[in-house]
């Protein structure tokens, strides 16, 4: 069975289980949100030292998951065994062929056992012949639940639900604000969201709240570098370098945002002088600015002061600092310190 998450939400909330999951897709937090919720619904918690079990895929064997999944449940209807990064590819051979042994023990899974495999650093790649017979494996024996990062808007409306349910009121603005500065990871925006509504109490959680207590992204930091070139703010942006450099962050890395950063500001100027609206650029570089609107408006903003041809000196100017960083021993400090000055006077 293909599950699609409203589906698999339904299963956990009833208690109507498959006796086999895989979790996979490149949203960590709800992976193991949604593996946890399995076990916990289906075992009771006073039983749970008995009925479930978590196994590292990378330190386990196929005969350590048969005895937990063939093991009787204790005062309970079900076990629950969570496995994870297991290398379920590894068991397909070149022919596309399953591993018998694996096979029998995913097929004949009691009904008083419920065996969850989910994916936390393992990538199933869906265009890989060995992944592609895996997941129909679970899809025609049990089910599989691929589980995706969360759109801009679908973040903001979790994190106003989330505050709600902890006596808190967060507008969608702010919520925006919140992402904008903490990134789009699910498990770092819950825990941001804990302090903040910790800090602010019952009530409206307003943008000081957030600036007094969130921990800022390095991608942040980095894009409010940009931001501080394009308005001219030396002092600031020497200082947010240097403290950059303070938390050890890689020359090569800080030059990659602040590129892309360029980038989306010579996008969407160009496509303001064409007199098309930058908003189209979403569907030209979908895999860029597709349900993230949000990064083109900030770069319309970022780059309101510069002309088209300014930006492509720019661009040619961060072209040749990466050249520099990349093929030369030069001091990585020294080098963007030249960077943002030459950026400065562009």
């Amino acid at each position: 069975m293909l599950l699609n998450e409203d589906t698999l939400k339904k299963q956990i909330k009833s208690g109507e289980f498959s006796n086999l999951y895989l979790l996979y897709g490149n949203e960590g937090y709800l992976k193991q949100f949604y593996a946890n919720q399995i076990c916990q619904k289906s075992v009771s918690k006073d039983f749970a030292d008995f009925n479930l079990k978590k196994l590292d895929g990378k330190d386990t064997n196929l005969n350590e998951i048969y005895d937990c999944t063939t093991s009787f449940p204790m005062m309970d209807n079900y076990t629950c065994t969570l496995v994870k990064d297991f290398p379920l590819n590894t068991y397909v051979g070149d022919r596309g062929k399953i591993d018998e042994e694996l096979y029998t023990i995913l097929a004949d899974i009691p009904e008083t056992s419920i065996l969850v495999f989910w994916m936390d650093t393992i990538e199933v790649d869906e265009k890989n012949n060995k992944w592609v017979k895996i997941v129909k494996t679970f899809e025609e024996i049990g089910a599989s639940a691929k589980i995706d990062k969360r759109t801009r808007s679908a973040l903001e409306k979790l994190l106003m639900t989330s505050a709600a349910k902890k006596d808190c009121t967060l507008s969608r603005d702010t919520a925006g604000y919140m992402i904008n500065l903490v990134g789009e990871d699910m498990s770092t925006l819950q825990n941001e969201l804990n302090k903040v509504c910790a800090f602010a109490g019952s009530g409206e959680i307003t943008r000081k709240h957030i600036d007094e207590t969130v921990i800022v992204s390095v991608e942040a930091k980095i894009f409010n570098l940009s931001r501080m070139i394009a308005k001219g703010e030396a002092d600031q942006a020497f200082e947010t370098l240097s403290n950059l450099f303070k938390l050890r962050e890689e020359p090569v890395m800080i030059l990659g945002v602040l590129s892309k950063a360029f980038v989306d500001m010579y996008r969407v100027k160009a496509a303001k002088e064409k007199g098309v609206s930058y908003t189209s650029l979403a569907d030209a570089f979908p895999s860029a600015y597709k349900n993230k609107t949000f990064i083109l408006d900030n770069a319309a903003r970022d780059g309101a002061n510069y002309s088209v041809t300014q930006l492509k000196n720019a661009l040619s100017i961060l072209s040749d600092t990466d050249r520099r960083l990349k093929s030369t021993n030069e001091d990585g400090r020294i080098v963007l310190e030249e960077l943002i000055l030459r950026l400065l006077r562009v």
